[in-house]
């Protein structure tokens, strides 16, 4: 099963509504065909004429969560040694 976070646009009886729920899907979404069951899903709890603005996968379910990076808080690339200052521009600073 999956998750999906969709904001979809109905006809309500003072104009055109805006909402977002949580959906589960028994298939991946990676077409439009996809999306019938999920409109279909809205449809049956009550908005009428929906359209279906955007949707976002909360989190794959397949997903190894066993590969993460030891240490995620570790990014050599801004500073190598976080206890010693960066050396002063000799040019100052540029703006």
């Amino acid at each position: 099963m999956y998750r999906y976070y969709v904001s979809f646009s109905f006809q309500s009886t003072s104009g055109l509504g805006v909402a977002s729920l949580d959906v589960t899907a028994r298939q991946l979404i990676s077409t439009a065909d996809d999306l019938a069951p999920v409109t279909s899903q809205i449809t049956r709890q009550g908005y009428r004429q929906v359209k279906i603005l955007a949707f976002s996968l909360y989190a794959d379910p397949t997903r190894d969560t066993t590969s993460r990076n030891p240490r995620p808080h570790s990014d050599n690339r801004r500073n190598p040694n976080p206890h010693i200052s960066p050396r002063p521009n000799p040019r100052g600073r540029r703006s």
